[in-house]
């Protein structure tokens, strides 16, 4: 695939997302915002690269910063809403675990990863 034509389909992607969450209650839609949006979004920097340190430092400090207790807030949200079908589409289609399982050793981690400059 072109570069150009993965960008379109990102781009396409993005707004789908975003507008398939118009009609989700409040606290949903800052939740997708933080999981999936389209820049800056705990999902987006899960799948950046650490081409050098200094990448793998700014990657780990933002990761840390949206990432942390997506878990538990997803699965609060599933049980929250799970009668209302158009919320639970989109919830359903993210990952459920995608925290470390060591909640221990990932907070250490976190608190020790300080912003890049």
């Amino acid at each position: 695939m072109k570069p150009a034509h993965a960008v379109a389909i990102a781009v396409f992607v993005c707004w789908s997302l975003q507008a398939s969450a118009a009609d989700h209650p409040t606290e949903v839609k800052k939740f997708l915002e933080v999981r999936e949006s389209c820049d800056e979004s705990c999902d987006h920097w899960r799948g950046e690269s650490g081409y050098d340190k200094e990448r793998q430092a700014e990657i780990d400090w933002a990761t840390c910063q949206s990432c942390q207790g997506t878990d538990a807030e997803l699965a609060r949200l599933k049980k929250k809403y799970k009668a209302d079908a158009q919320v639970m589409e989109a919830l359903n289609e993210l990952e459920v675990e995608i925290e470390p399982k060591d909640k221990v050793a990932a907070k250490r981690f976190c608190v020790s990863t300080k912003k890049p400059k």
